[in-house]
């Protein structure tokens, strides 16, 4: 099915919108900084005021992160699964917020990134701005390399881990170390 003008600039103006955020990792990672640092410069405030709530569960949460992928990400195909209050989780199916299209990395390629750089940023971005809601959240590429699934959940700790410096996920590894979610 054809795209009409609207949808062709839509489309355009998400691709810009990643281009400038893959830019300012790039930036940070010629500055000397990991793609880690970046997300929380990028992450760390503003979560309450876009929720409009401190405290909402993992079903709201992912809802609400799923009405703003389907409007900023155009391309990218996703599904929602195990959607509860405690935990819920989205699976991409085609692309993810990192890249889409026929050449799915092609745009931090240029930007002399990796696929590694822009997972780690991914990952933080998530873990930091979910937890400024009591919640833990994280991007999982799976095994076989077509999809990456979003999994969200109540903090054990609730709102006292709100903004916690304890590390959840291991920038090292580039992967959760939450005991909930399977290996």
């Amino acid at each position: 099915m054809p795209l009409n003008s609207t949808q062709k600039r839509w489309r355009r103006t998400a691709r810009g919108r990643l281009k400038f955020e893959l830019a300012g990792v790039a930036f940070s990672r010629k500055a000397g900084l990991a793609p880690e640092d970046y997300a929380e410069h990028l992450w760390s405030a503003g979560a309450m005021e876009w929720m409009g709530t401190a405290t909402p569960t993992a079903r709201e949460y992912l809802l609400k992160e799923a009405e703003a992928f389907e409007t900023l990400y155009p391309e990218v195909v996703f599904k929602l699964s195990k959607l509860q209050d405690d935990r819920a989780e989205l699976v991409f199916i085609q692309g993810c917020l990192g890249g889409w299209g026929k050449d799915q990395w092609a745009m931090a390629r240029k930007l002399g990134l990796g696929k590694g750089h822009v997972c780690r940023y991914c990952r933080q971005s998530f873990r930091i701005w979910a937890s400024q809601l009591g919640l833990e959240a994280c991007p999982e590429p799976q095994s076989d390399r077509t999809t990456c699934i979003l999994r969200v959940r109540i903090h054990p700790e609730g709102k006292s881990a709100r903004m916690s410096n304890t590390p959840t996920f291991s920038a090292v590894l580039g992967t959760c170390k939450s005991p909930w979610l399977p290996p």
